[in-house]
């Protein structure tokens, strides 16, 4: 069992943004499976944006995907707002742990004028869940909020992988 004890409590975001015009149940970016996922951020007209903060990022990231630098979700936004630029970037492609930021950073950028905006279906796990690790660009390991503390692919522990992967 992942989790030990049980926490609830209530917020008016689950991940914060801090932007009145980002509704993810009104507008999102277009859902990427795993299976498709490779394709797109191999697309050179792709930038590929990792929506999570620098410690994870440093555990492990897709190949070329961009390091926005920030130590919370919540500095997205001033990220894009310095980096990023709707006539520059035509075609970008988004990644989280699970799907929830990426939902939310893809809802900002369609709010901002950005008119091509993906993101991975069911975020890494989903993706180190289904894709086979020879076909994989996903390096490195996954940072999850639990004692397991990161997952590879077959969503394996950390330390628990077998000589046969």
């Amino acid at each position: 069992m992942p989790f030990q004890r049980m926490k609830v409590r209530l917020k008016k975001e689950i991940v914060t943004l801090g932007d009145a015009s980002v509704d993810p149940t009104r507008q999102v970016g277009i859902y990427v499976d795993p299976a498709e996922w490779n394709a797109l951020i191999a697309d050179p007209d792709t930038l590929v944006i990792d929506t999570r903060n620098a410690f994870e990022v440093a555990l492990g990231t897709f190949e070329g995907a961009v390091d926005p630098g920030i130590k919370s979700f919540g500095q997205f936004r001033d990220f894009a707002a310095r980096e990023l630029d709707p006539a520059r970037h035509r075609k970008i492609a988004m990644f989280c742990t699970g799907g929830i930021r990426c939902e939310k950073a893809s809802s900002f950028l369609l709010a901002h004028g950005f008119g091509e905006v993906y993101h991975l279906k069911g975020g890494i796990l989903k993706y180190l869940e289904e894709m086979p690790k020879q076909e994989s660009r996903w390096r490195g390991e996954c940072f999850v909020f639990d004692e397991r503390v990161a997952l590879g692919h077959g969503l394996r522990e950390r330390g628990k992988e077998t000589a046969h992967d």
